[in-house]
């Protein structure tokens, strides 16, 4: 199968977001004396809106301290480069003159200056976030919406996912979905999607879908 346009997901994929995130909310926790979370219950959230554990921020340490810890993650994941696999990909697809977008759960607000720092509002056709849908992942809108803004079909455009919930989200929608797992989201159970392919390669994946 060949593609005409590629949709990244943004954190975990492009950045390591999700690692980064993790280690906050922990060091938040413990500065108010609060005990830190599981790496399972965090993994759970990953890729999706996030409602419980937010929920659950909140009720620990109050509303105003959850947005200083979301803030404190946004203002440093700006440092965090991007991956290189994905760097090769994009250039390899600019070469090719090949439309790029990202669909995202979090708040294109939230991650501009992350998205900024890397030059992506530059490269990217299309960035669509929360705000821009009724319902994140894994409900298929962040990637229609996306897809709609490239003015192609989904079937001709290839997602690129860590997590369950972002590949469900791009199945649904009709995209081809291509998983690059982290170590967050490397012990997910990606068995009930059917993936064009998993843990490629930037040149795999030119390779298969490009040339």
């Amino acid at each position: 199968m060949k593609y005409r346009a590629v949709v990244f997901d943004f954190d975990g994929t492009i950045i390591d977001t999700e690692q980064h995130l993790f280690d906050t909310i922990n060091r938040h926790l413990e500065m108010h004396g609060k005990s830190p979370i599981s790496l399972d219950y965090y993994r759970a959230s990953i890729g999706g809106a996030a409602s419980e554990l937010h929920t659950y921020l909140e009720n620990e340490i109050g509303k105003k301290e959850t947005k200083a810890l979301y803030d404190d993650h946004h203002t440093n994941s700006t440092h965090l480069p991007m991956i290189e696999n994905v760097r090769k990909l994009m250039e390899s697809l600019e070469k090719k003159s090949i439309p790029m977008a990202i669909a995202t759960s979090s708040s294109r607000s939230n991650i501009q200056p992350a998205l900024e720092s890397l030059n992506l509002p530059e490269r990217m056709s299309v960035i669509v976030g929360r705000e821009d849908v009724d319902e994140v992942k894994p409900a298929p809108d962040l990637y229609l919406k996306a897809v709609q803004g490239l003015n192609l079909n989904p079937i001709s455009c290839l997602a690129i996912e860590d997590s369950v919930n972002g590949a469900t989200a791009a199945e649904a929608a009709g995209l081809g979905v291509v998983v690059n797992t982290n170590a967050m989201t490397e012990l997910m159970d990606f068995d009930g999607l059917q993936l064009a392919g998993k843990n490629m390669t930037a040149d795999q994946i030119d390779t298969e879908f490009f040339n």
